[in-house]
């Protein structure tokens, strides 16, 4: 599986809180968030896994992926 650099900047901006896995077997990509009590999100699409996050209510806004604005996590490019 390929991503594009965008792709892999919105998961950069968001690995502090959620962690991210590709079901080969189900084609389908999984989001945890990173809490005890944090949701599960499963697409076989990553912009609609992505949008999901987005507009998850308890994320602060801010860069327009659930984040407030900063910096990336360290080894994902700059888009």
């Amino acid at each position: 599986m390929n991503l594009t650099p965008g792709q892999l900047a919105k998961l950069g901006q968001l690995t502090d809180e959620w962690s991210f896995l590709w079901d080969k077997r189900r084609s389908l990509w999984i989001a945890a968030q990173d809490s005890p009590d944090g949701e599960q999100i499963e697409e076989a699409d990553l912009e609609v896994l992505l949008d999901r996050i987005d507009q998850h209510p308890s994320l602060p806004r801010g860069d327009g992926y659930g984040r407030a604005a900063g910096g990336l996590s360290a080894g994902f490019p700059e888009p």
